[in-house]
């Protein structure tokens, strides 16, 4: 025992650091899957997908109403004040975020007509409209969270990100431990959730609309939230739009196979997120440009490796995991699943990569890796859904997360000429104003 704890003592922070997020979101994807198993035996394929439908597409609609203000909340956590920070996400959010889901009606009532929301009722109807009109408070809660975990609150980051999704498993199980878990009261328990996760976030963190906004910071998050958000969402674009698109081509029982899979494959993407997220304070407080980009080529290695154990391990026992926990009906997802494995490894490591380009104040970098990467979604769905099905869209996806890998990389590369060149650093100095009396 004493020997273990030496050598956890001597570990890297930012190891230790990394482990320990990677835990807290391997806990938190657990329980993702703890829902698809309840979920899937009470609910059966078609209950699965209708649930997919009515919330779990409304997911990308919520990152694309966070115009990147998260990833600036984290990027300037350690040069401005919290208060600024979620003043400036309210803004955004009316300035912004409203705008955009005004815009958006004629694509939520071309969903609205699918096969999969007619079949499902106008209940599911309303359900899909009230939680879009929940995603646009998405972005506040998470630019609290994200500054947390920039500021190396580490603790507290992880336990209000957690939240949500624990109260919707906790919803879940009691629900269906009761009898209760229907189609409507499983998306009535997580809309339930989300309310009470985001406003404990909100309210902890004390992010809601008061005092402390400022033009100047207002610009400069802006500007550094837009160049992040063109990346992230075309990320999540690419992580989701399989799942929109199929809302309007195939039955829910498909779906609700095809979203089995997809889950499934990110398996080990949580460590990938942890290792992402715990690097990003070390790089904005490290000494020296050196020490940045050794600290990202460790991250990477890090997740490329294990990363590919676990996914390995995955394709080897598929066969007999998934229709022993989810039910021989599932067993369509396994050919599936072997078809997202290679792009799930190549969308892990390009969680770091995008980090580390946007931490040397290049998310635009980023963003173009990632719209490549969407392009190819969109072109490949398209093309290959109408004819192949859900099997069109793992192949799309798979190809879509390599080229947004390689494109990653790429501009990975580039940036290191210039850091050893000495034309960009990822040093920043504080903001004075952050002293100013808020207002």
């Amino acid at each position: 025992m004493t020997s273990l704890v030496t050598k956890v003592r001597a570990m890297d922070r930012q190891k230790l650091e990394s482990l320990f997020t990677s835990s807290a979101f391997l806990i938190t994807s657990g329980l993702t899957f703890v829902n698809l198993f309840v979920l899937a035996n009470a609910l059966g394929d078609d209950g699965r997908g209708l649930v997919a439908a009515a919330y779990g597409n409304t997911i990308v609609l919520g990152w694309a109403f966070q115009i990147g203000i998260p990833a600036a909340a984290a990027y300037f956590a350690k040069d401005i004040d919290n208060r600024r920070i979620a003043m400036t996400s309210w803004a955004m959010m009316l300035t912004g975020a409203l705008p955009m889901a005004l815009l958006l009606i004629p694509f939520y009532l071309w969903q609205l007509g699918g096969e999969t929301f007619t079949e499902g009722g106008e209940t599911v109807q309303r359900w899909y409209i009230a939680f879009i009109v929940l995603q646009l408070f998405n972005g506040p809660f998470l630019s609290s969270v994200l500054w947390l975990r920039g500021t190396g609150n580490l603790v507290r980051f992880n336990a209000l990100l957690a939240l949500p999704q624990l109260l919707i498993t906790v919803g879940y199980v009691g629900l269906w431990i009761l009898g209760q878990l229907t189609v409507n009261s499983a998306l009535a328990s997580t809309f339930t959730s989300l309310v009470i996760g985001w406003v404990v976030g909100l309210t902890a963190t004390k992010s809601w609309p008061g005092r402390g906004f400022s033009k100047d910071i207002f610009n400069e998050v802006r500007s550094y939230g837009l160049r992040a958000w063109v990346g992230n969402l075309s990320f999540f674009v690419s992580l989701r739009f399989d799942q929109l698109l199929l809302v309007g081509f195939v039955d829910p029982g498909e779906l609700g196979v095809y979203a089995a899979a997809a889950a499934i494959s990110t398996l080990a993407s949580p460590i990938a997120r942890g290792v992402a997220q715990a690097v990003q304070p070390f790089i904005r407080k490290a000494t020296s440009d050196q020490e940045r980009v050794w600290r990202i080529q460790s991250s990477f290695r890090q997740v490329g490796v294990i990363s590919l154990g676990i996914l390995a391990l995955m394709g080897a026992t598929a066969w007999f995991i998934i229709p022993f926990v989810l039910g021989e009906r599932f067993e369509p997802a396994v050919g599936l699943l072997l078809i997202l494995l290679p792009g799930a490894w190549a969308t892990d490591v390009t969680q770091v990569l995008g980090t580390a380009l946007s931490q040397f104040d290049k998310p635009e970098w980023a963003s173009k890796a990632q719209i490549a990467s969407a392009v190819a979604t969109a072109v490949g769905l398209f093309a290959l859904v109408p004819t192949l099905g859900v099997t069109g869209a793992a192949i799309t996806t798979s190809v879509a997360y390599w080229v947004g890998f390689l494109a990653s990389y790429y501009y990975w590369r580039k940036l290191q000429g210039m850091i050893s060149r000495g034309e960009i650093t990822g040093a920043t100095a504080e903001r004075t104003e952050n002293n100013a009396e808020l207002v």
